[in-house]
C-alpha cells in the first residue's frame, strides 16, 4: 500500500490549524470566528483525508481550491472587512492554499496534469 503524501497536504493541516486558532490571536468575534473555525477545520480534514488516501485522488485537492475561494470571500461573505488583519489574514491563507492545491495539477514534474 502506497500512500500519495504529497507536502500540500500538510500545508493544509497547518494552514487549516492557524485559520482555527487566529480569531482569538487577531481579536475576531461573532460570524468572522465561527466561518474561519469551520473552514480552518475542513481544510484540516481535507489535508488529513489526503495524507491517508492510498492512491493519488484528486478530489481532495480540488475540494480545498474551492474551500480555498469560500477562505478568500469570506471577509466580504461575512463582513469583517473593517478588522484589516482578520481580511488580510483569511485572503492570503485563501491564496496559499489555493496555489498550494492546484500545484500539483500545474507541475507536469510531480504527475499533474499540465
Amino acid at each position: 500500500m502506497k500512500h500519495r503524501h504529497h507536502w500540500q497536504d500538510w500545508v493544509f493541516g497547518v494552514i487549516g490549524l492557524w485559520l482555527i486558532v487566529s480569531p482569538w490571536i487577531l481579536g475576531m468575534t461573532g460570524a468572522a470566528t465561527w466561518s474561519m473555525m469551520a473552514l480552518g477545520a475542513l481544510v484540516v480534514i481535507l489535508g488529513a483525508i489526503g495524507l491517508l488516501q492510498t492512491e493519488a485522488q484528486d478530489w481532495t485537492d480540488y475540494a480545498v481550491a474551492v474551500v480555498a475561494l469560500l477562505i478568500i470571500a469570506a471577509p466580504w461573505m461575512v463582513g469583517f472587512t473593517a478588522v484589516a488583519v482578520a481580511s488580510w489574514n483569511a485572503v492570503v491563507c485563501g491564496i496559499v492554499l489555493a496555489v498550494a492545491a492546484l500545484w500539483s495539477h500545474l507541475m507536469p514534474h510531480e504527475g499533474g496534469h499540465a
